[in-house]
């Protein structure tokens, strides 16, 4: 399935979680055999052995579940990667993922030792998905009121991992929008919502593969809203896309997921029969 206008290439492990995400947290009570991660990557360009290989990453990490049926190899999903999914599903199905109300914002800090570098790459992704920008090493902002319960939903680093927050309104005078500019690129996230459009508006081909095309839906959905902190228009343009991607990815979705759900179960069936 091609490409276009989207920028980088989903990486496996996204695709990965995109069809948890969208098909697989339906089929909770049926491991998924090898052969169905295969189809449905194959038809995103990706090859057998590196998406075995993502498999048995994600096992190793704890997100998958790795058993055996006779010559037959399943996946099921893991309580650390259900909980994960419910919670990206709440934002994926959002109604309006990027209206913002709040005038206050979340300020956060976190000292982490260098030898925990894997929880500072994890943290900081985590804190993206949160809406969190950089401001300066070590200090972090985000729109809106941010719990730190949701910041600490990723494995702990123990006492080693120290973060502090802070809900604020800012004080008069502060310059809010150059504190903006420094977190975010927003030229880059309008380029993001801009090649989102591009590629997913307008109804897909009658002859595409539904189960591929509704995993890379949401994969690319997935990383626009990672992307977007969602902030207050007052620091975006009178025409800032956002509005128009939610509208495109409704209508895709909307167009992709039946197809794609009963795709899904006759490929599951048949997965079932190569045994």
């Amino acid at each position: 399935m091609a490409e276009r206008g989207t920028g980088a290439s989903p990486k496996p492990q996204d695709l990965l979680f995109a069809l948890g995400g969208a098909l697989v947290l339906e089929h909770l009570d049926e491991p998924v055999p090898t052969r169905v991660f295969l189809e449905v990557l194959g038809g995103l360009g990706i090859a057998p052995a590196t998406t075995r290989a993502t498999l048995n990453r994600l096992t190793g990490r704890g997100f998958l579940a790795r058993g055996q049926e006779g010559r037959v190899v399943s996946y099921a999903l893991t309580d650390a990667s259900r909980r994960l999914l419910e919670d990206g599903r709440q934002r994926v199905r959002a109604p309006a993922p990027f209206h913002q109300d709040s005038d206050e914002w979340t300020l956060l800090s976190f000292s982490l030792p260098e030898a925990h570098r894997d929880v500072r790459h994890r943290l900081r992704s985590r804190l993206t998905w949160l809406g969190f920008g950089c401001v300066r090493d070590g200090l972090w902002m985000a729109p809106g009121l941010v719990e730190l319960d949701r910041v600490l939903a990723l494995p702990a680093a123990g006492p080693a991992l120290q973060i502090d927050g802070f809900a604020v309104r800012p004080a008069p005078g502060t310059d809010v929008g150059r504190l903006v500019r420094r977190a975010w690129d927003l030229p880059a996230l309008r380029r993001e919502h801009e090649e989102f459009i591009a590629r997913w508006e307008g109804p897909p081909a009658s002859d595409v593969d539904p189960v591929a095309a509704y995993t890379l839906l949401g994969a690319h959905w997935v990383r626009l809203l990672r992307q977007d902190p969602v902030l207050p228009q007052d620091h975006l343009g009178p025409d800032w896309p956002a509005a128009r991607s939610a509208d495109v990815y409704r209508s895709a979705a909307g167009e992709l997921e039946p197809r794609a759900r009963a795709a899904f179960t006759e490929l599951m069936a048949w997965a079932r029969t190569l045994r």
